[in-house]
């Protein structure tokens, strides 16, 4: 069993300037924060979200990684929402699912799921710049993304061309069923489980919360901190993009 104690204890030891850490909510015992950096509400929003799946660590690990030491040159251009656990019943206990033995990321529509109602609630309202979902995956031999883009410039091979530098790509032309290219996926949103709407990610960007939403795929047989370090340049990379630069 994973000790969440280590991302209650990082969470609240973070001491920046213009700083805000809320709970929002308790599951299972467990605090899931949403730490909001630069509370300007004239620079855009960007939501980080990491740990909705209890067994892939390197997303919470990344997400705290990026609230400690890897913000810092954005702080000017973009405000922050960093919800660095989602599921901690997962992460504790290494599954995927949550305490209800439910895969969040595919359970939107439910309205009994205390992990997707406090997503609810959180997202009420917002509209963010960009999202950044971070995950990994058991199997792949490198790292990939998902990139689902309206009325922008794609920011996927960007990404991917920087990573590159960092951990090997998935250069398969097909990963998870899904054409790819160099490591970015741009997914049918007409996949029947994806049109029926119960994808977290399907609705964050369908319901027009964002423009931008990329789910981050780092390979879990590379070490922790090389998948960390892939999702830090990788978040780098889009808001290099998402800046123009």
């Amino acid at each position: 069993m994973r000790d969440y104690n280590d991302v209650v204890m990082r969470t609240e030891a973070l001491s920046r300037r213009d700083t805000r850490i809320d709970v929002l909510d308790r599951i299972d015992g467990f605090p899931v924060f949403c730490v909001t950096l630069c509370t300007d509400p004239s620079l855009p929003a960007i939501y980080i979200n990491g740990g909705t799946h209890g067994d892939e660590p390197a997303g919470t690990e990344g997400a705290l990684a990026f609230l400690e030491t890897g913000c810092e040159q954005w702080l000017d251009r973009f405000r922050f929402f960093v919800i660095p656990c989602l599921n901690p019943c997962g992460y504790v206990h290494n599954t995927r699912s949550n305490a209800q033995n439910v895969d969040i990321n595919w359970a939107f529509l439910r309205d009994d799921v205390p992990e997707i109602g406090l997503l609810k609630r959180f997202i009420r309202g917002r509209k963010f710049a960009a999202v950044m979902d971070l995950h990994e995956d058991w199997e792949s031999p490198g790292y990939y993304l998902y990139e689902q883009v309206r009325g922008l410039a794609p920011a996927g091979p960007a990404i991917t061309q920087q990573v590159a530098g960092v951990c090997p790509l998935n250069t398969r032309t097909t990963i998870e069923g899904e054409t790819a290219l160099n490591g970015v996926i741009f997914p049918n949103l007409q996949v029947e489980k994806r049109r029926l709407g119960g994808g977290v990610p399907i609705v964050l960007f369908k319901n027009a919360y964002t423009d931008r939403l990329i789910t981050s795929e780092t390979p879990s047989a590379l070490a922790m901190d090389v998948r960390v370090r892939a999702h830090l340049v990788a978040l780098d990379a889009m808001l290099a993009v998402q800046s123009g630069g």
